[in-house]
């Protein structure tokens, strides 16, 4: 029996994937299942019965012919298809080359460093034509890495010419319906997800070719010729061989996979035909766990590095009577950095921070241990040095944190300071300790209007990191806002204190980081301690109520 698209497979002898067929590179799984029809690998399903593999786009999978009984591709009985899972292993080979190649320029600018020992005096007068010091010029060409690499979501950048000619390959076969997606899908939108790349890098090399106002109209929904198919395939494969970075080379085709399996998955949901997609979907699972762990190292690794830089200004000439509580890794990464402005015009970075910032990519520290940022081993010691902020949430607290959500109170933080009168500090009769903090789920817009607003994760998180921080703190009766507040029994009310010096506000490099603008300071009669200080944070510009 004869079948219209198994004519290749009989008459033609197409070669193998040129990417198999590479030197020094590792051939993974996907690349031994080669497509029936363009004989590549990477196929994203198989036939249920025959076991025929092919790409979505190359699957002639028609309508009217759909739920399907037989494989069109061999004509042997057939009673679905079924979706390959995503194979993680190029990323993870990619991620593992990208963590050696950090290990490596870690170790080379280790042994350089040993080498040129600079004082800090030294570097202080050390300065460069635009008049900034020998380590802020250092720092900003860190920055200008991290930013290239933290761009990466999105691609953009000269466009090679296989990735032209791949993209030429696309639109044909957008303009002629032979691909599995929904009519009515907006040619600039597919490309744009397609390459993973900014409409507007799009629109400023293809000027004429209308993107916005071409839309999808199906016609086949499958490239029809098995010369077509095997031309897609090269050039796609050209396109993927033409990235010299393998861990972006890695994450590109991975992420087209999953696209031309999704928009496989909705065709058939459209026209009727049944898919096997349990496995599919166990995998897409796995990716989102992968994506959630690596979301929750960066902010840690981020807290970590922004504590840093906090207590880097705020451990500067304190006031008198105020006591910080610092590791000895907190100490030398002072010692060895400025203070760290993210929100300023002029966005420097630590020079190891682009590497710091990588490695998260990765899930990993690296190995070295620069400028005063402890390596793995030491990065437990640079956390805080008392318990999770979460576990001082006291009953009181939580009565506290009601009250606001319940009158619409504008702010979302609140600590609390209570006296110490049996300390370790013989000099000082009482000291102002750390007793609790929590952190709201709403907030009243900066408006100050009700109704509140859900906090947003990454805002939120903030929050905590300060309430983290806040613990390293105590002070004496009149030092410190919290001592200041307890000793007048009067409140203060304070706004920019993110703008503002530690003698204004002891901890103003963490609200810097942290985004912590206003805060409310309240002396609270307590039964058992005479009185303790209650503290009110906002991450918006609060007009003074006393009310």
């Amino acid at each position: 029996m004869s079948h219209p698209y198994n004519t290749m497979t009989q008459s033609m002898m197409i070669p193998v994937s040129p990417t198999s067929m590479l030197k020094g590179m590792n051939v993974f799984v996907d690349d031994f299942i080669h497509c029936t029809r363009c004989r590549f690998g990477g196929c994203d399903l198989k036939v249920v019965g025959c076991g025929c593999s092919v790409h979505a786009r190359c699957f002639p999978l028609m309508e009217q012919r759909a739920p399907m009984t037989a494989c069109p591709l061999c004509g042997s009985p057939a009673s679905g298809l079924s979706l390959y899972p995503m194979n993680f292993t190029g990323i993870d080979e990619a991620e593992k080359a990208a963590k050696r190649d950090i290990s490596k320029a870690a170790e080379k600018r280790g042994r350089k460093r040993k080498n040129s020992v600079i004082s800090q005096d030294d570097v202080s007068v050390q300065t460069n034509s635009s008049g900034k010091s020998g380590k802020n010029s250092r720092v900003l060409d860190a920055s200008k890495d991290l930013k290239e690499t933290a761009s990466t979501n999105l691609r953009t950048g000269r466009w090679t010419t296989e990735e032209m000619a791949f993209c030429d390959k696309l639109v044909n076969c957008f303009k002629n319906g032979q691909l599995p997606i929904a009519e009515g899908t907006k040619l600039n939108d597919f490309l744009s997800n397609v390459l993973n790349s900014k409409q507007s890098r799009l629109t400023k090399k293809m000027k004429n070719a209308k993107l916005s106002s071409n839309t999808y109209l199906s016609k086949t929904s499958f490239i029809e010729s098995d010369q077509l198919c095997y031309e897609f395939s090269a050039l796609e494969d050209n396109f993927f061989l033409a990235i010299s970075d393998a861990k972006e080379r890695a994450a590109l085709k991975f992420h087209m996979q999953k696209l031309w399996r999704e928009f496989f998955s909705s065709h058939c949901v459209r026209i009727g035909q049944s898919l096997d997609m349990d496995e599919w979907l166990s995998s897409v699972e796995e990716m989102d766990r992968r994506v959630a762990v690596a979301r929750d190292a960066s902010r840690m690794q981020r807290r970590k590095l922004t504590m840093g830089y906090a207590l880097c200004q705020d451990s500067l000439c304190p006031e008198a009577g105020v006591f910080i509580e610092r590791s000895q890794d907190e100490i030398e990464f002072a010692q060895n950095n400025e203070p760290f402005k993210p929100d300023g015009d002029d966005m420097t970075f630590n020079p190891m921070e682009t590497d710091e910032m990588l490695a998260l990519l990765n899930d990993e520290t690296p190995s070295d241990h620069c400028n005063g940022i402890p390596n793995g081993d030491n990065l437990a010691n640079f956390e805080m040095v008392g318990k999770s902020c979460i576990l001082h949430n006291s009953p009181f607290l939580n009565k506290i944190m009601s009250y606001i959500k319940r009158h619409n109170v504008p702010f979302e933080h609140v600590d609390l300071w209570v006296p110490n009168f049996e300390n370790e500090r013989k000099d000082q009769p009482c000291i102002l300790g750390f007793a609790g903090c929590a952190t709201a789920d709403q907030e009243i817009p900066e408006s100050g209007k009700a109704p509140a607003e859900k906090i947003d994760e990454d805002a939120k998180f903030n929050l905590y990191a300060f309430g983290d921080y806040s613990q390293k703190f105590s002070f004496s009766v009149g030092s410190g806002l919290p001592g200041r507040v307890f000793k007048s029994c009067e409140p203060t009310w304070e706004s920019g204190v993110n703008i503002s010096d530690n003698t204004c506000f002891e901890r103003c490099g963490a609200a810097y980081q942290w985004g912590i603008k206003t805060l409310v300071a309240i002396p609270i009669p307590s039964p058992t301690v005479g009185r303790i200080v209650l503290v009110l944070y906002s991450r918006h510009v609060r007009k003074p109520n006393f009310n």
